[in-house]
């Protein structure tokens, strides 16, 4: 899988929502961009040299992407997602979406009811989230 490819999945991941978590870690968080640019790097430069210019692209995009979960009591979820639109003469796109989220041992488990929970491993005020794909970078998410 190439990292357009891969930039393209991990949009329609947050355009879609990510939902769901458990016990002692609600609270607001967003999208470590650093840690996903990062990751996201890493995986351009395994590419070949005529691939790297156009998953940069992809890489400079992630600037605007804006994404946030909300864990609330009782384990209900709210996700945000803004995204840029491809059309310099288009605004940016939000959707938000309502889950679910539940503590599975050390795990928390995000489910939008799509039938693919996503799994997070919970650190020190962060959420390192599985990647959909494998081959892909997961979502990193730091408390605010």
């Amino acid at each position: 899988m190439n990292i357009a490819t891969t930039i393209a999945a991990t949009l329609a991941i947050a355009t879609f929502g990510l939902v769901g978590c458990g016990g002692g870690v609600e609270g607001t968080y967003k999208l470590d961009k650093a840690e996903m640019k990062k990751s996201m790097e890493a995986e351009v430069a395994k590419l070949p040299a005529d691939q790297q210019a156009m998953a940069k692209l992809g890489v400079a995009m992630l600037d605007a992407l804006d994404m946030s979960l909300e864990l609330q009591a009782g384990g209900k979820l709210k996700a945000k997602t803004t995204m840029p639109s491809l059309d310099k003469d288009q605004p940016a796109k939000t959707k938000e979406q309502d889950g679910t989220w539940k503590m599975d041992g050390d795990a928390v488990v995000l489910d939008n009811g799509d039938g693919k929970p996503t799994k997070c491993t919970k650190g020190a005020g962060k959420l390192s989230c599985d990647p959909e794909k494998k081959g892909t970078p997961g979502f990193v998410f730091i408390k605010s």
